[in-house]
């Protein structure tokens, strides 16, 4: 009975959108409806906002169903712009009526802004200063990024020129946003020990198009601690570690029921989920990202120390990182809490090699040298970012004349947002943007770190 009323009423909507007033037909049939059902009509995909418009003027009370904060609006904009719709929560008061508004008037703007990118540059490279206009947009960013996304996602090889230069905006956009993120994390106190929102920031900055986030990486670890519980449940079963809850950052003290932690990770992560080091191909800078460390399950040692050093902590096994020459290592105190400790207290994991406890003459070995005690100190977190940005500068140096250098633009901007006054990768910086050809064209609009650069530049550079 219900479906028979709503079907007639929906015949009646095209008249009404059609003429628009209150003397069109069936419009009292319509507006005698229950409001669930009116609402059930106008949120059924069938109407356009402009249909929606029309229908909120035709009388009062089809103009209060249709308010801005109601569903009506709020449906309207889901299925216009559904990615948009996971920046809002369900407690939020949302006028979606006027959000739908601002959100199509940054889509206009962004649609002209890639039109004039396509029409100012024909160079491969755009200049530095050539993104100016888009710092100056008004309206929430995020509008601006989706309608980009909507450029890039147009279907087949229409439009090849916009969805070239969307890509670039994007890039920008996000790139900023990031390192501003990672600015701001650098400046938390020195006992922030955040090491894996530390090297998410790199993973995304590096990776600006791809859909990277800290809650996600953070959810797809916690399934990975689940499975260590599950694990260690079975190799004790009142273990304290099992009574956590998430965000809890309590450590346990006791050394046996640590190593009964890292027993269990070691079985879960090794041999169970199949993690390893990737020895075939090391120099890939894959191997730096944790997102992708998580989906092949392989790295370098300093990812695969970051993964097991996080799991580590959470479970109460107070793990610290070595920035051990060639080869990232964890250690684990040994010592009595409260005494005087060497490096001798300390037994030395390889995440790298599936968990191995190590000594410190079996760490001499596994680098074939012999190393000072200051190097089995551990560092904090902007020392472990510094040694992931080296490796992918070092990575980034490898590529060939005929790419694009982005790695090693990406890592010298990361870099440089570390330690801004390292004079040499200023230069290094400098003869890249040369040769790429992006410099701006006034060395005054320069950051002043490059404009130091640019002046102690020789003259047949």
């Amino acid at each position: 009975m219900a479906a028979a009323v709503v079907d007639s009423a929906m015949e009646v909507v095209p008249a009404l959108v059609e003429e628009a007033a209150p003397e069109a037909a069936g419009l009292s049939c319509l507006v005698n409806l229950p409001g669930e059902v009116l609402e059930y009509i106008l949120c059924s995909g069938s109407l356009t906002a402009a249909d929606i418009g029309r229908v909120s003027s035709t009388c009062r009370r089809l103009r209060e169903l249709c308010q801005g904060s109601g569903k009506v609006w709020k449906e309207q904009f889901r299925v216009r712009w559904p990615s948009l719709m996971k920046h809002y929560s369900p407690t939020d008061y949302v006028n979606w009526l006027e959000e739908y508004k601002v959100r199509q008037k940054a889509g206009l703007e962004a649609r002209k802004i890639v039109a004039s990118f396509s029409k100012r540059f024909f160079s491969e490279h755009v200049p530095c200063n050539g993104f100016s206009d888009i710092e100056n947009l008004e309206g929430p960013e995020i509008f601006f990024e989706d309608e980009l996304v909507c450029i890039l996602n147009m279907e087949g090889r229409k439009a090849l020129t916009w969805k070239y230069y969307a890509k670039k905006i994007l890039y920008y956009l996000r790139q900023q946003k990031i390192l501003n993120n990672l600015k701001a994390f650098l400046q938390q106190p020195d006992d922030y020990e955040s090491y894996l929102e530390g090297a998410v920031y790199i993973d995304q900055y590096c990776n600006p198009l791809s859909d990277i986030s800290l809650k996600d990486i953070q959810a797809q670890i916690d399934s990975i601690v689940e499975l260590v519980c599950k694990t260690l449940r079975g190799i004790n079963s009142r273990h304290p570690s099992l009574a956590f809850k998430a965000g809890e950052s309590s450590m346990i003290m006791e050394i046996e029921l640590q190593s009964q932690v890292l027993d269990a990770m070691n079985h879960v992560l090794y041999d169970q989920l199949k993690f390893k080091g990737n020895r075939m191909d090391y120099y890939n800078a894959l191997n730096l990202y944790m997102h992708q460390v998580l989906i092949r399950r392989t790295g370098i040692p300093i990812s695969m120390s970051l993964l097991y050093l996080t799991i580590a902590r959470q479970l109460g096994v107070p793990l610290e990182p070595v920035n051990f020459p060639s080869h990232f290592l964890l250690r684990w105190c040994q010592g009595a809490e409260g005494t005087t400790l060497d490096i001798f207290d300390y037994i030395y994991i390889d995440a790298f090699g599936k968990g191995k406890q190590l000594t410190v003459k079996e760490c001499e070995y596994l680098i074939g040298q012999h190393v000072t005690a200051a190097l089995y100190g551990v560092v904090n977190v902007k020392k472990v970012l510094q040694r992931m940005v080296g490796n992918l500068l070092s990575l980034g140096k490898r590529e060939g004349i005929d790419q694009s250098y982005q790695l090693l633009r990406d890592s010298l901007d990361l870099y440089l947002a570390m330690y801004p006054d390292q004079v040499q990768l200023l230069l290094l910086q400098a003869r890249l943007y040369f040769h790429l050809g992006i410099w701006p064209e006034k060395a005054g609009d320069a950051p002043f770190g490059q404009q130091k650069a640019l002046s102690a530049l020789p003259d047949h550079v």
